[in-house]
């Protein structure tokens, strides 16, 4: 008998308490990196009005293309370890994370 949906083969598989936390999981997941999206996103934002440069200027200095620029100020790039690590190196600073329980996170992303 063939499974009518990937949510019935996993009922199949699993028992409700072992899914709930594979979604409970995926949902943090998604949570920190859009939150890791925006404290990037707010660093770039700042670093542009401390140097009162424009978006011209900062594709430039990064030597990235307009697009990944883009998506990057506007929070929904897919950022590598590298390119963060490129990013914070043009600003001059040292990203740090802070590590909490859930709902009570701080933003460290102004320069």
């Amino acid at each position: 008998m063939k499974s009518k949906s990937f949510q019935d083969y996993l009922e199949k598989r699993l028992d409700k308490a072992e899914i709930a936390e594979i979604e409970e999981s995926a949902k943090l997941e998604a949570e920190i990196f859009k939150s890791l999206q925006e404290d990037i996103s707010g660093a770039v934002s700042n670093y542009m009005k401390k140097e009162k440069i424009g978006f011209n200027e900062l594709v430039r200095r990064l030597q990235i293309s307009p697009t990944q620029a883009s998506r990057i100020k506007s929070g929904e790039a897919n950022l590598t370890i590298a390119t963060i690590a490129h990013i914070f190196a043009l600003f001059k600073l040292h990203p740090h994370f802070i590590f909490g329980k859930r709902g009570h996170r701080k933003r460290h992303s102004e320069i």
